[in-house]
């Protein structure tokens, strides 16, 4: 099997291989006759782009048939030539990335000197591929109002395109924003996007470089792909292509502006009555591109061409928040003020602990100040990062803090090109694409104490070959690179801990210097004191090498492609965690006077910060995880046109993707659930002594990870390989009005990057602050490790890794899922340049990943009443005799005295959780219908709709963690309905047009207006309720789009909702999703208004007017977390709007 691999690998690096990178160009095909239809054979065709002078040929075979492949998108002058016939001219052939443009040519006797011009439109049928989607032409691309200006978001106005992602991150430094949609019924993001045929992707299938509009030409949206050259996907394809250079200098200088006196407000900030935030967004750029010209050195005229944009985006948008700070004189010690408030507030003496009994009683601060001397000199100098309050607040200091925080977006993106026409038998060209973009977020205090800068950066890189070996022969080989890095770094990145005075060691032992985070922890819900530092620094960057090539011959009446496509991806991630500790400060030192005393709502907390004494912390110390990921596969395509009427496009595609490898094989590999743990023959020696449920002959330990090592570098094992037909057809049996097409195929989803566990190779040190339930301090501030750290295990303690903890492990045998999918469906070209079209889409998909909990208690163990079962919970939860007291490391849990039965009865209970990761046990079902209405730009009108009614249902969910298969319920990303309709049109008005004033000066004020729509209405995402809600019975209503906001979005009086009464150790019965509750749908117009006035023959202004959201329509969201908790006052209840509210933009854009 090796062997065989090996020799299949070095076939598909020989023939040129990439991962992603499938075909983004065009195919002119036909057939070549005479008067009588007799094909003519030997016929030279010769298609020229316009716009460069660039030129492809080829000759008719015996039957007259030609192809002419790998055609840059474009408007094309296609000729034909033989002896004997007059020569055939015909311009203005649109050629669209990925088309197949049937075009039949017939010639007439005569000389060559004689020239026949044939100026017919295009058909709008697609007659040679099954292929079904929508390409977005440049005049949608430039034209149609888009809020961010990012031209993938456009891929939603295309057939079997379902977009679910949070509409207000569109912009085009946001990656996972265009990116969420769902293709062809395939799971959300989970769609192969390409620039210029390249991978454009992170390592979770976000967009990693948005282009800026004005550098695109078009986007082509396949949700079904009947060419075998596409894969490493099991939904769609969206492909972003990229202007060029050509003969004349062409170029932009564009700026957009929306501002806040603008913008409507959000429908919540309104109904609270507070002010409307007062932000902005500015963004601006340009474009240039035209042949290399050196003068007296190099003319690149129909030879070299050159193409350069540029945008950059500077964005703001205030986030205040309400916060709590230390007053002055709480600083010193003084909290005396609280007892103003009430008897409650006092603190108490942590040191004055006795043990009274079983309880410890402590005795209060005189008048509830601190002595000086008590006060940590650690604490004295983070209070220097809390500004003093700006505002009253409450009487016990709760919000008297309003933070002024801004979040702000600095990005700039670039791209270059350059092209050559090496002659007719040559074209290759070369790309650079980059963008960064710095994030500035939660700066409560400018300084060191709260904040982070996000950072995403993009480098990429392409160059292509296209090759005409003879009239019948053409190649293409492509080679990409692509980086994407996103990081995260802390404002209080490079904080010393020593100069806050720590001892030393605590920096000694630091992966990173970071301000310690500093954490209250009151017991009142909303009135903790602001922590110090909420974010850690990461980084995490991507790269992918790919090679791509394919061959295309012409055999007759057959168009055969052979090829490959291989990648590497490497993928390092580093996370730092709390690697300067985090300290969190709780009531459990200063409440009183007993230890189970009711706290303080507000100061407890402080004071046991102020003392240096907290309740918890810890000490990270993560590791590096480095791994590989390697793609290959080898396709085979016929395009066979069988009659001049049929069209047969038959592929074989063989993929294999092989195991992640971590660098340096610090990683979990797998679980090993039979071998007897390095514990179990004391803890069975102890539970013998003192059984519980299970007889003590019957109770085993056993099971414990396992890691990669240099025998066995594997992450998992997939399967080896695998083979993914496709079929399709395009007849017109009824004329050339009407064609037919249909097609299926097997399309397989990779496994990508998986978060795979690097347990042992990270160690998180836990304080013990005290050894007596809070009577005595063990550690404090000034020495919180007293012990030291404990250091990474790697993978040396084998099978004992992670006792008492919970971990999870990547399935070891995984599968690839793949997805059956068929397309049925018939095109009709109408009057007025219009195509209707009805498809009927469908989508099987198997061996989906799911999470599954491999330590859960036997379902046995559990009730089976409907409702609370307090006995059995009573019984679950109860302490018994723990075996495992001193067999289990003291950092971990699990290593008292007395252990929950629960804990015990679980299939391996040294540890408090066991998750396998994808599972191959999720599966989908989808249906569609989709009906396209296309209108060809004329009489100053273009119009594209989509219209959908679908059904997608899931197997993707264990309603319980011991049910032997998946939950069947509505996927979360079923859209029942769908319309989108998008539409240009120019104003009737100004030189040339129905109105025309016969003015200079009124023609250039009334012409040359354009109105630009975009309408959206679909039906929203299905709610997911929580497992352990009480299903009282009778009908689920849905109170859709209630009068009064305040009431729940559904029938509540449904569900019990008394708190005493909620389900714990039940077996779950309620459905987790049904169709008729859902959240509010969309229904969004965007509107722009455009005014082109020409200031010159080749210069143009335009003046642009742009509103998003146009009507101000609230899209409400779901209930969110409270949908789960029947218990909260908010449950069923809507308090936030996702999209966006109204927004106003204006811009101005010089084109030459």
């Amino acid at each position: 099997m090796q062997r065989r691999m090996t020799a299949v690998g070095f076939l598909a690096a020989c023939m040129a291989v990439s991962g992603f990178a499938q075909e983004f160009r065009g195919t002119i095909t036909g057939r070549v006759t005479d008067a009588q239809s007799a094909s003519i054979p030997n016929a030279k065709i010769v298609a020229t782009l316009v716009n460069t002078g660039g030129k492809s040929q080829t000759v008719t075979g015996s039957d007259g048939l030609y192809t002419i492949p790998f055609l840059a998108p474009g408007i094309y002058k296609l000729e034909a030539e033989a002896s004997g016939f007059k020569r055939y001219v015909r311009d203005g052939v649109e050629v669209n990335a990925g088309d197949r443009v049937g075009i039949d040519i017939g010639l007439s006797l005569g000389q060559l000197t004689e020239t026949i011009t044939v100026t017919a439109e295009a058909s709008m049928l697609d007659t040679t591929s099954a292929t079904a989607g929508q390409v977005i032409n440049s005049a949608q691309v430039e034209n149609l109002p888009m809020n961010g200006r990012t031209p993938l978001v456009l891929a939603q106005l295309a057939m079997g395109v379902v977009p679910n992602s949070d509409p207000k991150f569109n912009r085009p430094f946001d990656n996972a924003g265009p990116s969420g949609f769902s293709m062809g019924g395939a799971p959300s993001q989970q769609n192969e996007l390409l620039v210029d045929g390249a991978p454009d992707t992170t390592w979770d299938l976000r967009v990693s470089y948005n282009p800026p509009v004005d550098a695109v030409q078009e986007v082509r949206v396949h949700a079904f792909e009947a060419d075998a050259a596409y894969g490493h996907t099991g939904g769609g394809t969206a492909n972003v292509i990229m202007r060029s250079g050509s003969n004349a200098i062409h170029g932009s200088l564009y700026e957009f502006n929306q501002v806040s006196a603008l913008q409507a407000t959000n429908f919540f900030t309104n109904k609270a009555g507070q002010i409307k935030p007062v932000g902005r967004y500015n963004q601006w750029g340009g474009t240039a591109g035209g042949p290399l010209w050196v003068p007296k050195v190099f003319n690149g005229k129909n030879k070299v061409f050159w193409f350069f944009a540029m945008e950059e985006i500077n964005d703001s948008f205030p986030e205040p928040q309400t916060l709590m700070v230390p007053t002055a004189t709480q600083r010193t010690g003084d909290l005396s003020s609280l007892l103003k408030v009430g008897a409650n507030y006092q603190v108490y003496d942590p040191l004055t602990g006795v043990l009274n009994g079983s309880r410890i009683t402590r005795t209060p601060f005189t008048g509830n100040i601190i002595p000086t001397n008590r006060l940590s000199a650690i604490a004295k100098n983070y209070l220097n990062y809390y500004p003093l309050p700006n505002q009253a607040g409450a009487p016990d200091g709760t919000n008297n803090y309003l933070s002024p925080a801004v979040r702000k977006d600095t990005y700039n993106s670039e791209m270059g090109r350059l092209d050559f026409n090496l002659g007719s038998n040559n074209k290759m060209f070369w790309n650079f694409r980059h963008n960064d973009r710095i994030e500035d977020r939660n700066d409560l205090f400018s300084n060191a104490a709260a904040g982070r800068d996000l950072l995403r950066i993009n480098w990429g890189s392409t160059l292509d070959d296209v090759h005409t070996f003879n009239g019948t022969t053409v190649g293409n080989i492509r080679l990409n690179f692509s980086r994407f890095r996103e990081a995260t770094v802390s404002f209080g990145d490079g904080v010393n801990a020593t100069a806050l005075g720590f001892p030393a060691y605590v920096a000694a032992a630091a992966p990173k210097l970071v301000l310690p985070l500093v954490r209250f922890s009151s017991t009142t819900a909303g009135t903790d004191y602001q922590q110090i530092t909420s974010d850690t620094d990461s980084n995490r960057p991507f790269n992918i090498f790919q090679v791509f090539g394919d061959i295309v011959k012409i055999k007759g009446n057959h168009s055969l492609k052979i090829g490959g496509d291989a990648r590497e991806a490497r993928d390092s991630n580093q996370g730092y965690g709390s690697s300067q500790g985090v300290y969190t400060f709780s009531t459990n030192w200063t409440r009183g006077p007993l230890d189970n005393s009711t706290a303080a709502p507000v100061g407890q907390d402080l004071a046991a910060f102020l003392l240096g004494m907290p309740t918890s912390g810890s000490f990270d110390i993560n590791g590096l995880r480095t791994n590989t990921a390697k793609y290959m596969a080898l396709f085979v395509q016929d395009d066979w046109r069988v009659r001049s009427n049929l069209t047969l496009n038959l592929g074989l595609r063989f993929e294999h993707e092989f195991s992640n490898v971590e660098r340096y094989n610090r990683a979990l590999n797998g679980f090993d659930s039979t071998t007897a743990s390095p514990i179990a023959a004391a803890a069975q020696a102890a539970y013998t002594l003192k059984p519980d449920v299970i007889p003590a002959s019957q109770f085993r330990v056993l099971g414990g990870p396992t890691f990669a090592s240099s025998a066995n570098r594997a992450i998992y094992s997939p399967q080896s390989e695998m083979f993914s037909p496709r079929v399709g057809f395009a007849w017109t049996p009824f004329g050339t009005k009407t064609v037919l097409r249909g097609g299926g195929g097997v399309f397989m989803f990779p496994i990508n990057n998986p978060s795979y566990n690097v347990d042992g190779f990270s160690q998180s040190t836990s304080m013990i602050v005290t050894t007596d339930s809070y009577l005595t301090p063990k550690a404090t501030l000034g020495n919180p490790f007293p012990d030291g750290f404990q250091q990474p295990t790697g993978s040396s303690l084998g099978i004992a890794t992670n006792l008492g903890k919970s971990f999870n492990y990547y399935n070891p045998d995984i599968h690839n899922p793949y997805s059956i999918r068929w397309e049925l469906g018939i095109q009709r070209e109408m009057p007025g340049g219009t195509v209707l079209e009805l498809a009927y889409i469908g989508n099987h998909a198997v061996h989906l990943l799911l999470n599954r909990n491999m330590d859960a208690v036997p379902a046995k163990y559990l009730s089976t009443s409907p409702v609370r079962d307090q006995a059995t919970i009573d019984y679950l939860s109860a302490l018994v005799p723990n075996p495992f007291a001193g067999l289990i490391p003291t950092s971990a849990s699990l290593n008292g005295s007395t252990i929950s039965r629960q804990s015990l009865l679980t299939p391996f209970p040294q540890f408090t959780g066991i998750t396998l990761q994808a599972s191959n046990a999720a599966s989908s079902y989808f249906h569609s219908l989709d009906v396209r209405v296309e209108k060809r730009y004329s009489h100053g009108l273009s119009i594209l709709s989509n219209f959908t009614y679908s059904k997608l249902i899931a197997r993707d969910n264990y309603k319980n963690a011991t049910d032997l298969a998946p939950e069947k319920r509505v996927a979360g990303d079923d859209r029942p309905l769908r319309f989108v309709l998008s539409g240009s049109y120019q104003l009737p008005f100004g030189k040339g047009k129905h109105f025309d004033t016969h003015s200079g000066i009124g023609n250039r004020i009334v012409g040359g207006w354009v109105i630009n729509s975009i309408y959206t209405n679909q039906i929203g995402a299905p709610l997911t309720f929580g497992n352990n809600l009480i299903y009282l019975g009778g009908p689920l209503n849905s109170n859709a789009h209630p009068g009064n906001l305040d009431a729940p979005i559904f029938d509540v009086t449904r569900f019990n909702t008394n708190s005493a009464q909620q389900l714990a150790s039940n077996i779950a019965t309620f459905g987790s999703r049904y169709g008729n509750l859902r959240q509010d749908g969309a229904d969004n117009v965007d509107l722009s208004l455009l005014k082109d006035t020409a200031i010159t023959e080749r210069v143009k202004l335009q003046f642009r007017f742009e509103a998003f959201n146009a009507l101000n329509r609230p899209n409400f969201d779901t209930p969110k977390s409270t949908i789960d908790n029947p218990t909260s006052s908010a449950f069923g209840k809507i308090t936030t709007q996702p999209n966006l509210p109204r927004s106003i933009q204006m811009g101005l854009r010089l084109a030459w």
